[in-house]
């Protein structure tokens, strides 16, 4: 069963429900302001009766056999009843109304009491007959209610009827307004069926006028998640095309130098020299290169980051003292006084390995010394890296984080880059909520801006 057919049954069983109810309801309301009517006229007619002296009153006249007959009408019973709950005179012009035996009941008012028989609404109601202030007999008048009994059927079937054809056009117009609720979620399961037979990401069209509802919230977070696998499915074609690209040159060179040893070393010592050298820097361009993508990919993994709270100012001192010593170049600090806290939550040993690209790209292009700047803002840190180096030209900063991007690729393979060390950082800016920028001129400097927040 559809989920469509599924939600029209339900909305009309609900719909079946109240009506059910609200039918009891006007069918009870009715039977009791018409039996009500009825009650009074009968007890206003037992009234009339008792009002009659020497009759009613004085048990020597029941045996008349013209009692009371003046006042019965049709579809009617009039009967007295003694103390014995035996019958003293009754006198009847429908023979169903005698299907309820006669009881004597001891009351100081009225009773009433709506019988349903097979044959419809009978309404009995006793009076007590009363003579020296002590309950003689009972008078009881019951009454078939042949025009109840008419309009109770009239009523039945206008409200089966009426029921029915609700019913109907419940499940026809639920049946549609479910089509168009659930018509974007076929289409939602349409499009995922496609993209995975096709492969090809897909989106779903919403239409303008259902921009606020949730079956609209659902198609446009769905693709949005579109949107994102197809974006990171680019950036892995791209990573891939990128990373054979630049693992090819490499091994071209190696592959070169090993035939040129096949061939000539055992005869040019030189050739020897010159071909081990070249083979021994593009093995270890390819190391490099396989530990940067191996880093690379790390730092897309948020669950592995080992998050603390951790003091900035020892890890930025640590980190530039190893880098003067391994560089022999000189890094100057400007850190805020030692009575100020810099701590922040992340991860350190990522928060070191940014420190690390940032200012071992500052050395390679810079002859110069490296200001480390760090300023405590009230819910940030921020790190500022500065190099009076040969800077970048404007339009290549924004390129700067793609994989595999270099402003000048003889130059960088002759400094040892490949590629990948700001795309790194800026996974570890991303990992840990932060921002980073770059200002540059060229023969001027650049200056690197990290902002991370402290929580």
């Amino acid at each position: 069963m559809s989920l469509k057919l599924r939600f029209a049954l339900l909305q009309t069983s609900l719909l079946f429900l109240i009506l059910l109810g609200v039918n009891f309801f006007i069918y009870y309301l009715f039977i009791e302001n018409n039996s009500r009517n009825e009650t009074q006229n009968i007890e206003r007619k037992a009234a009339k009766l008792l009002l009659q002296e020497n009759v009613v009153q004085h048990p020597e006249y029941w045996e008349n056999p013209f009692l009371l007959k003046d006042f019965l009408v049709a579809n009617e019973l009039i009967r007295l009843i003694g103390p014995d709950s035996m019958v003293q005179k009754e006198i009847y012009t429908d023979e169903t109304l005698l299907q309820r035996p006669a009881k004597f009941i001891t009351a100081s008012g009225t009773i009433s009491k709506l019988v349903s028989t097979d044959n419809g609404f009978c309404l009995y109601v006793q009076v007590p007959v009363m003579e020296n202030e002590r309950q003689i007999a009972s008078l009881e008048i019951a009454r078939k209610l042949v025009t109840l009994n008419d309009n109770v059927q009239v009523l039945f079937l206008a409200l089966f009827y009426t029921t029915l054809g609700a019913l109907v056009l419940s499940v026809i117009i639920g049946y549609i307004y479910a089509s168009l609720v659930f018509n974007p979620i076929h289409r939602l399961a349409q499009t995922m069926e496609s993209i995975e037979r096709s492969g090809t990401f897909r989106r779903l069209e919403i239409k303008s006028t259902r921009k606020k509802d949730e079956i609209a919230q659902l198609g446009q977070t769905f693709n949005e998640m579109i949107g994102r696998l197809e974006q990171h499915f680019e950036q892995q074609k791209q990573f891939l095309a990128d990373a054979s690209h630049e693992l090819r040159t490499p091994l071209t060179i190696i592959e070169s130098y090993a035939r040129l040893l096949k061939r000539w070393a055992s005869n040019d010592p030189q050739i020897r020299e010159e071909a081990i050298e070249a083979i021994l820097s593009e093995s270890v361009r390819l190391r490099e290169m396989t530990k940067s993508l191996l880093t690379l990919a790390d730092s897309d993994e948020r669950q592995r980051t080992e998050w603390q709270e951790f003091e900035l100012r020892p890890l930025v001192q640590a980190t530039a003292a190893s880098i003067q010593l391994t560089f022999d170049r000189e890094v100057r600090l400007d850190l805020p006084e030692e009575d100020t806290p810099l701590k922040m939550k992340g991860d350190p040993e990522k928060i070191r390995q940014l420190l690390i690209i940032l200012l071992d790209n500052a050395i390679k292009y810079s002859q110069l010394p490296i200001d480390i700047i760090v300023r405590e803002q009230p819910r940030h840190l921020q790190i500022s890296v500065v190099d009076k180096g040969i800077g970048i030209e404007k339009e290549d900063i924004p390129q700067l984080f793609n994989r595999f991007y270099r402003v000048d690729k003889a130059r960088s393979r002759k400094n040892g880059g490949v590629g990948l060390g700001l795309a790194i950082a800026e996974n570890i800016v991303k990992l840990h909520a932060g921002t980073l920028k770059i200002q540059s001129e060229p023969d001027i400097g650049t200056e690197v801006h990290v902002r991370l927040p402290k929580d």
